[in-house]
């Protein structure tokens, strides 16, 4: 894919979406006190021609995540920056606007990959936070511990994960010390991933529960899975929604009830998309989407 050129983030960073955006990244910054920001970079989208758009005339340094698995085309490394340096604060502007670049120009017939993936704060890079993204993207298959794997650092992919993961499995996440995870999602906001603490989830003997807690990959239930390898097509129906319609935890709702039909070979992709139509008309009726 062709790497976009400065002119074209400049225009993106003159947008009220962008501006909107970037007061709450700051705010965010500022009310957490956060002092450094690493970013996930999706390298097969550019490659390392990403870090020249980016780079606000430094060398940028950067580390690579060994690959998932030698049959997965992964290729992902990670950026860190101060966020008290006028050269970490240019930076992490530029993120944003790749990223909403990005976000923008995936349209209906014509979708765009994401670069810029998980942003994490205050995450320094050490071998720990490497593995934690390598076990994240694995999961077992039902039945089995041949192990799968999975984009999941994809905002597209990684926002319709936080529908169907369930506490328990949000919950390893948050064990692997990555208590706050951000990305851009569709609606262009940025966005942070509620992940429970273990007294949420186990509001009562809860250091025995944890003791019981299998640690990562995950292991997903047969709906899970159907859900995931329908992905493809969410993420098609999003793409012409995007831009019509906000698109809410309702939305993914309608879309996922109606992806894990086709799944389970009850609907055609043709009768659930007139569903999803249907259901979101009814919704904008009732005043309860835009």
């Amino acid at each position: 894919m062709l790497i976009p050129k400065v002119e074209f983030l400049d225009d993106i960073q003159a947008t009220d979406d962008y501006q909107k955006q970037l007061k709450a990244l700051y705010l965010t910054v500022s009310d957490n006190q956060y002092q450094t920001l690493t970013v996930l970079i999706d390298l097969n989208i550019y490659g390392t021609a990403v870090f020249d758009l980016l780079d606000c005339g430094i060398d940028l340094p950067f580390e690579r995540i060994k690959r998932i698995h030698h049959s997965f085309s992964d290729d992902l490394a990670l950026i860190k920056m101060s966020l008290d340096s006028s050269t970490g604060q240019r930076l992490l502007e530029q993120l944003l606007a790749l990223a909403l670049y990005e976000n923008t120009n995936d349209i209906s017939g014509y979708p765009h990959s994401r670069s810029v993936c998980l942003w994490l704060f205050d995450q320094p890079i050490t071998e720990t936070l490497t593995h934690s993204i390598y076990l994240i993207g694995q999961a077992y298959g039902i039945g089995t511990n041949k192990r799968r794997y999975l984009r999941y650092w994809d905002p597209r992919v990684l926002a319709l994960s936080t529908y169907i993961w369930t506490a328990e499995q949000k919950l390893q996440i948050y064990q692997l010390r990555l208590p706050r995870i951000h990305y851009i999602d569709l609606n262009n906001t940025f966005t942070e991933i509620a992940l429970p603490t273990p007294n949420e989830v186990y509001p009562s003997n809860t250091e025995v529960a944890l003791k019981q807690l299998q640690p990562l990959p995950f292991r997903f239930s047969q709906q899970q899975w159907q859900v995931l390898i329908q992905t493809e097509w969410i993420n098609m129906i999003l793409r012409q929604l995007k831009g019509q319609v906000v698109i809410t935890h309702r939305v993914y709702e309608i879309i996922i009830s109606q992806a894990l039909l086709i799944a389970q070979r009850k609907m055609s992709q043709q009768q659930a998309v007139k569903n999803i139509i249907k259901d979101l008309e009814r919704m904008k009726g009732k005043g309860i989407v835009a």
